[in-house]
């Protein structure tokens, strides 16, 4: 647990820091904010990352250390998917990269349902579509799927 909260505090200190940081952050006309200005969200992860440390150290407190287990091989084969993805993401655009990673995901981890995920993926998708585009306002790469609708059907 000691060594957890040493990590822990570091990842708030170097978080604080950050927020910090933004308040330099030169101010961009109402025009050109696109719904938020720029420090907008640096802020909201920045305080979504403390809340989140803070809360594992008070989850944590009456945990014993012990031996760690070995880090499975399912781990090393999603870093790389994840890798893979955001190196593709501006090819294939929003849609379809959130939704590839939200349906190859789980089964990297041995989800055997196959119809369940394909719902977790659109709905997911939808979630974060309307979350950031349509109330925070911010634009996606267009894609694949995107060029192709305003290509075919504007």
């Amino acid at each position: 647990m000691i060594k957890d909260i040493k990590i822990l505090s570091v990842i708030i200190s170097l978080t604080v820091f950050l927020f910090i940081v933004t308040f330099s952050f030169d101010e961009v006309p109402e025009i050109l904010a696109q719904g938020m200005q720029p420090t907008m969200m640096p802020r909201l992860i920045f305080t979504l990352i403390i809340l989140l440390s803070v809360f594992q150290i008070y989850k944590n407190k009456n945990l014993i250390d012990k031996k760690k287990e070995i880090i499975k091989k399912n781990a090393y084969v999603t870093f790389c998917f994840m890798a893979f993805i955001i190196l593709i993401a501006d090819k294939l655009g929003f849609f379809l990269t959130i939704f590839i990673f939200t349906f190859v995901t789980p089964f990297l981890w041995q989800r055997k349902d196959k119809l369940n995920v394909f719902f977790y993926s659109i709905g997911m998708t939808i979630f974060i579509f309307v979350l950031f585009t349509l109330i925070l306002q911010l634009k996606f790469p267009q894609g694949i799927i995107e060029d192709f609708i305003v290509r075919n059907f504007y």
